[in-house]
């Protein structure tokens, strides 16, 4: 069980490195709800590959929040219309994911009114927390269309249904690490009343006993204006605390060993500890959904860059092209050299800025050749271990690259490649500037897709197997029958021999009497 934790009870973060922030510009422009656009693009593609099923037509009109698509297995999540309008396409179409992937896509065009679907809207007050049962919260965050806001997607209502571990602690990450983004802080700021209601269902919906609600040591008066929140209601078992910013420290496991000094099992998950990380993204939208009845159709982006004139933090419909979110922060397009979504050490880059933003987009990044000239042409590995050094995962990351550039990618695994989050802390310190988290990057999904053939395989020749044994029955049964017939025959031909031998016993003993018959007449005669 984990014990109790004041802000001064911390541990090391192993590896990790420090970076300059960036965050100043966007946070000093303040919150701006974005226009809608004309159109938006809701992508159906949901968290590990998972596409949710369209639940509408081209040609139908939809009212913002209705749900659109639903989940065709438990591990996906509702997904709502995030403005009103006319379902124009239902397209392929790249999305706001690595790669910019191609999934389908549902093309709404606005018509202007914001028109909402009735809402359900509950005041989130002492008597509803005490009365609400976790099993409808559970339903709520589900029907929400909730996931991890934090990047990684992770349906949420999946955190609180899968695990028979007992739930101890809640920890409330609040700790934006990455340099640039700043619509966490943005969130902590403008909403704080808003984010202690939320903790305290997801408290209720996990049994959990205490939240650590868990900030960087850079931010402003955050910690003293959530704290007189939780002192306001009387709250005694969500304890606010500091940790030092350091990248990535941020990250759900590295939070967990920073807060408790224990690490999550290689392979398993934070459950496995009795202890579930939320984004403040995630408890701002329950919230939301509880007290206003509105569902995850909105969420707050942060453009910045150095190609960015107004760099800010916008409230964005799910959908919105980014190319509509530049617009309205100066973008200098000619001047840019990479359009990244998320920061500059776990982003990606788009192609161009048509795509529509999803739940996960975080940030959207337009940065000069100036300050992303750290990604050159990669030289050879002169074996200096800086990558080690910074490694928060206790990794080797040198080792893990020899493995891969040589295709020795088992090798990799068994070097725990699927412990590495992919920070990039390790390209970012390398002098021969390796892109090291793409070869990791790569190596995974390889190793997925050799796992995926392996149990195809294995599931093909186990039908093989099953198929050849069910022949054998098949021709053992014939074989038993026929000697059960046989045997039939055998006795059928036997008592026909025996019944026709009687027969004739019978008439010969028949005629013998008739024979005796006619002598003693005679004789009498």
């Amino acid at each position: 069980m984990v014990s109790s934790i004041n802000s001064q009870q911390l541990y090391k973060l192993q590896g990790g490195i420090k970076l300059p922030h960036h965050k100043n510009d966007s946070l000093q422009n303040g919150l701006s709800h974005l226009p809608i656009a004309d159109k938006v693009y809701i992508s159906l593609r949901i968290n590990r590959g998972n596409i949710a099923k369209a639940l509408v037509k081209v040609g139908d009109k939809v009212l913002k929040g209705q749900i659109i698509a639903k989940p065709d297995t438990t591990n996906g999540s509702y997904i709502h219309a995030s403005t009103s309008g006319e379902i124009t396409a239902i397209m392929q179409r790249a999305t706001a994911s690595p790669e910019a992937d191609i999934s389908t896509v549902i093309e709404i065009t606005t018509d202007g009114k914001e028109q909402w679907v009735l809402l359900n809207k509950k005041p989130i007050n002492q008597a509803y927390i005490d009365s609400v049962s976790a099993k409808d919260i559970i339903d709520s965050i589900h029907n929400a269309g909730l996931v991890g806001l934090g990047g990684a997607g992770f349906p949420t209502h999946l955190k609180y249904t899968s695990n028979d571990t007992k739930i101890n602690t809640l920890i409330v990450n609040g700790a934006e690490c990455e340099p640039y983004i700043t619509c966490d802080e943005q969130l902590m700021l403008s909403y704080p009343e808003d984010l202690i209601s939320g903790i305290l269902l997801m408290m209720k919906a996990s049994a959990a006993s205490q939240a650590i609600f868990a900030l960087e040591d850079q931010v402003g008066n955050i910690k003293s204006a959530i704290e007189k929140h939780i002192k306001q209601r009387k709250i005694n078992n969500i304890i606010v605390t500091k940790v030092p910013t350091i990248y990535p420290a941020g990250g759900e496991k590295q939070l967990i060993k920073v807060l408790t000094g224990r690490e999550v099992p290689s392979g398993g998950l934070p459950l496995n500890l009795g202890i579930i990380v939320q984004n403040v993204g995630t408890i701002k939208a329950l919230s939301d959904f509880i007290s206003e009845g509105r569902p995850l159709v909105e969420r707050i982006v942060t453009v910045a860059g150095d190609c960015i004139g107004m760099a800010q933090n916008f409230i964005t419909a799910i959908g919105t092209p980014m190319s509509h979110l530049l617009q309205h922060a100066q973008f200098h397009k000619d001047k840019t050299h990479r359009l990244i979504i998320g920061g500059p050490m776990m982003g990606y880059s788009m192609p161009d800025c048509s795509t529509g933003i999803d739940k996960t987009t975080n940030c959207i990044l337009a940065l000069s050749k100036n300050i992303t000239q750290h990604y050159g042409d990669a030289l050879p590995c002169i074996r200096c271990g800086e990558c080690v050094n910074v490694c928060p995962a206790g990794l080797l990351p040198q080792q893990l690259h020899w493995y891969i550039k040589g295709e020795n990618l088992e090798k990799a695994r068994e070097h725990h490649l699927f412990d590495c989050i992919e920070c990039g802390a390790c390209a970012w310190v390398c002098p021969s500037q390796i892109k090291l988290v793409d070869y990791y990057r790569y190596a995974k999904s390889e190793l997925k897709y050799l796992d995926y053939k392996r149990e195809k395989s294995d599931q093909a020749q186990i039908r093989h197997e099953q198929r050849e044994a069910r022949l054998e029955r098949l021709k053992a049964e014939r074989a038993a029958k026929r000697k059960r017939t046989r045997r039939r025959t055998t006795n059928t031909d036997k008592i026909q021999k025996d019944l026709s031998a009687t027969m004739e016993r019978i008439q010969k003993a028949k005629a013998a009497r008739q024979d005796t018959k006619l002598e003693t007449k005679n004789d009498s005669k």
